[in-house]
């Protein structure tokens, strides 16, 4: 067997390894063993959508990523449409421009829905793929190069030469593609907004105090005021270099997006965190003091760093 690179457009990976794989199969192609685009994915949990999938990549999530793809694609040209036609005034080219406004909100309404339950996909060589022939060439084969260059997004080979095999080894034991876990917890308020909101639930709870409301409001007050984001990255700082957790722990991303703070974590983690919950099913919604009282749990655990590897 023999090794070969081939570059495309970042980004398009998994499309060009399916894409490829047809063109083979019509062209009765008998040389390649395999393709691999090292694909991985991000489950991504939102106070909205409990429902967890972390069951391993299959067919029907190749599809689906696909189907985003497209999606993605049509929503670029429309666009791209829509900036030409603002240039024309005329009846017909605004009409016009107006269609395509109203199927670009049609498509992204679809993306939307579509995103909302579907894997984020994405392969971990971005700009290439690994082509694996059953037999041994030294140099890339003319004819497979004339069906694998016919492949949109293909843009190149680095080398014609096949790759040793020493170095496929170690990159096979040295790539990883674990899963990770992505939780999106409530929008960061300013310091204004949360001392603001801190004070309506205070004068809220006095009313009520004693009551299952009042536990309510209390907890929403902790929530408020709790920075994940900068506790994670805080806790990721302060562990010590020696322990075996540490490789889980750095790998976790602590970040802010559109306001909202947003961990992602190996799944291993995640699966630690949230063991005595079926999460291959459904997980309750997680706010974000919530998450940091497991995180602590599992970090100091009897005072112990606790292995997750």
């Amino acid at each position: 067997m023999t090794y070969f690179v081939v570059q495309v457009r970042s980004g398009a990976e998994i499309e060009v390894k399916e894409m490829l794989n047809t063109v083979l199969n019509r062209a009765g192609d008998s040389m390649v063993n395999a393709i691999y685009a090292m694909e991985t994915f991000t489950e991504i949990i939102r106070d909205e959508n409990t429902a967890v999938d972390l069951s391993e990549l299959n067919s029907d999530d190749i599809s689906e990523h696909l189907y985003v793809k497209r999606i993605q694609a049509g929503l670029n040209n429309l666009r791209i449409a829509c900036d030409k036609l603002k240039e024309y005034k005329d009846a017909n080219s605004l009409a016009l421009l107006e269609t395509y406004k109203g199927s670009i909100r049609e498509l992204s309404k679809d993306l939307r829905e579509v995103r909302m339950n579907t894997k984020k996909i994405s392969s971990v060589i971005s700009g290439y793929i690994l082509v694996e022939l059953n037999v041994d060439f030294y140099y890339f084969p003319d004819n497979l190069w004339h069906l694998v260059k016919s492949v949109p997004n293909v843009t190149g080979i680095p080398s014609k030469y096949n790759v040793p095999q020493e170095e496929v080894d170690a990159f096979f034991q040295q790539v990883d593609i674990t899963p990770e876990v992505e939780m999106q917890f409530e929008e960061l308020l300013s310091s204004e907004e949360v001392v603001e909101a801190r004070n309506e639930m205070l004068y809220e709870a006095n009313k009520v105090v004693g009551t299952v409301e009042e536990k309510v409001l209390l907890e929403q007050i902790d929530i408020i005021a709790t920075k994940v984001v900068d506790s994670v990255n805080e806790m990721k700082n302060d562990i010590d270099s020696s322990n075996p957790i540490i490789r889980n722990v750095e790998r976790c991303k602590a970040f802010i997006h559109r306001k909202r703070q947003i961990i992602v974590m190996p799944m291993d983690l995640f699966l630690t965190l949230y063991n005595d919950i079926k999460v291959q099913n459904l997980i309750p919604a997680q706010s974000s003091f919530a998450f940091l009282n497991r995180f602590r749990s599992i970090l100091y655990r009897d005072d112990k760093m606790v292995s997750l590897e």
